[in-house]
């Protein structure tokens, strides 16, 4: 069997939050919203498998910036994401690109949102 994770989601007339099994809070709010938390993991679930792969060079940052664009028509699930991946002190370019591609293949949060969403993987080195 898989791995198991859970949330438990309470909303009153005050307070909308979920927490983790740790306890932990995490609000939603006007600015923190269900896709926000969406496209959040997204880029934690893709840079944890990035991460997670043996390579020969390294890199001394990444940052992922995702944007989701929504349909106009119910349900409106994402129509395109487009994950913008900046790296900072890339020693393999070439190695960075196909490990990147990789993620993208092996992700799980990825590979859910692209059954209904056009997905697109975007990298700048600096």
């Amino acid at each position: 069997m898989g791995q198991a994770r859970q949330i438990t989601a309470h909303f009153t007339s005050g307070r909308r939050f979920f927490e983790n099994a740790l306890g932990n809070e995490f609000d939603f709010t006007s600015s923190t919203g269900p896709y926000e938390y969406l496209l959040g993991a997204l880029a934690g679930c893709f840079y944890s498998t990035l991460a997670g792969f043996g390579r020969k060079g390294g890199w001394q940052e990444v940052t992922i910036a995702v944007r989701g664009i929504k349909r106009d028509t119910i349900p409106t699930t994402l129509e395109r994401t487009i994950l913008g991946i900046t790296a900072r002190g890339v020693e393999d370019e070439e190695e960075f690109r196909m490990l990147a591609a990789r993620a993208a293949s092996e992700c799980s949060i990825y590979n859910t949102l692209s059954a209904v969403s056009r997905m697109e993987v975007t990298i700048e080195f600096i």
